[in-house]
C-alpha cells in the first residue's frame, strides 16, 4: 500500500524538478532575488518530507524523529553547497552570507514539514 505521505512527495518532487530545470533555462535564479530563496525552502520541505516518507515504508517501519530529519537535512544540505561550490554556481564576494542564508532557509523548510508531518493524520 502506498502511503499519502509517499504520494505527496513524489508529486512534489517531480514539480521541484521541472521547476528547477525552467529555473535553470530561464535563468529564474538571476533574475528574481528571491528564487533561490523559495526553492532552498522547498528543498528543505522535500527532505523532511522524504524522511517521513521513507519511515512508513515496512522495511524500515519507524518514527521519524527530529534527530533523524535533523541529521539528513545536514547531510543533504551540506551535499547541495558542495555541489554549488564545485559546480562555480555561486558569486564570490556574497558566497558566505548566501552559504549561511541558503542552510537556514533549507533547515526552516525541513524543520517545518517534520513539525506539521509530526502533528499530521496523514496516512502514517
Amino acid at each position: 500500500m502506498v502511503h499519502g505521505k509517499v504520494i505527496i512527495f513524489l508529486i512534489l518532487s517531480v514539480v521541484f524538478a521541472i521547476t528547477h530545470l525552467v529555473a535553470v533555462v530561464a535563468s529564474l535564479y538571476w533574475y528574481y532575488w528571491w528564487f533561490d530563496i523559495l526553492m532552498h525552502f522547498w528543498g528543505g520541505v522535500l527532505v523532511g518530507l522524504g524522511v517521513h516518507s521513507i519511515c512508513t515504508f515496512s522495511r524500515f517501519n519507524c518514527p521519524a524523529t527530529l534527530q533523524m530529519v535533523v541529521i539528513t537535512l545536514v547531510v543533504m544540505t551540506g551535499a547541495w553547497e558542495v555541489f554549488e561550490y564545485f559546480a562555480g554556481l555561486y558569486e564570490p564576494a556574497t558566497y558566505l552570507p548566501d552559504t549561511i542564508k541558503d542552510v537556514i532557509v533549507g533547515f526552516s523548510g525541513g524543520l517545518l514539514a517534520h513539525y506539521i508531518l509530526s502533528k499530521s493524520t496523514i496516512s502514517s
